[in-house]
C-alpha cells in the first residue's frame, strides 16, 4: 500500500469516527467533490474499516465485480447475511432481512454487524425520525433520501435490547456519510 493510500484511509477513518460521534449528521468523505464514483468511494470507505478478519454480505444487485473488488481491497470474505460483520444494502433497503443480521451477544456486543446503506442523499433536517442519545444535543431529525421507509423502524427494533444491536452507516451519492450507532434512540413519528 502506498503512502498516499495510507493517508487516504486514515482521513476516511477520521471522518467515520466523527460521523459516529455525531449520529445522524452528514459528513463529506475526503475527495468526494460534486462528481464522485460511488463504487470507488464505497470500496475506499470499507477499505478503511475492514480487513481479512471480517466478513461481508450484499443485499441487492450490485454485480459480482463490487463483491470481488471489496474482497480484493479488504481481504475479507463474502458470506451469508446472518454471518456477516458488514452488510451492504445497495438500494437503501435490507429487503426485510434486517432481523437476520447479527446483533452480538451480551458477552460480546461488539460482534453486532454494521449495515452500510447506499442512499441518494443525506440532509441534516426534514426527516420523520427523531434521534436522541450519546453525541446528540437534544433531538435531531435527519433526512435519508433513498432509504426504504421501513428501515429506521427496523433499526429501532433490532437495537431495542442495547447493548445488542447493529450499527448503521449511510453513504449518499455525493460522498457524504452519516452514522446511527446502536446506542442512538430512534423515535418514529
Amino acid at each position: 500500500m502506498t503512502t498516499a493510500a495510507i493517508h487516504r484511509d486514515h482521513a476516511i477513518f477520521r471522518v467515520i469516527l466523527e460521523a459516529t460521534s455525531h449520529p445522524g449528521n452528514g459528513f463529506a468523505l475526503p475527495d468526494s467533490g460534486t462528481c464522485i464514483d460511488r463504487q470507488a468511494t464505497l470500496i475506499n470507505m470499507l477499505g478503511s474499516l475492514m480487513d481479512n478478519e471480517v466478513t461481508f454480505s450484499i443485499i441487492g444487485d450490485v454485480g459480482d465485480s463490487i463483491a470481488d473488488a471489496i474482497a480484493f481491497r479488504t481481504g475479507s470474505f463474502l458470506v451469508g447475511i446472518s454471518e456477516a460483520d458488514f452488510v451492504i444494502a445497495s438500494r437503501g433497503a435490507t429487503d426485510g432481512l434486517l432481523a437476520l443480521i447479527k446483533r452480538g451477544t451480551l458477552e460480546y456486543p461488539d460482534k453486532g454487524a454494521t449495515v452500510v446503506y447506499l442512499i441518494d442523499e443525506i440532509a441534516d433536517k426534514g426527516g420523520n425520525a427523531a434521534l436522541t442519545g450519546p453525541g446528540i444535543d437534544g433531538i435531531i431529525q435527519p433526512l435519508f433520501s433513498g432509504l426504504a421507509d421501513s428501515e429506521l423502524s427496523g433499526l429501532c427494533k433490532v437495537n431495542s435490547e442495547y447493548p445488542l444491536g447493529v450499527d448503521a452507516m449511510f453513504l449518499d451519492a455525493h460522498g457524504r456519510i452519516a452514522c446511527i450507532p446502536r446506542s442512538t434512540r430512534i423515535g418514529i413519528s
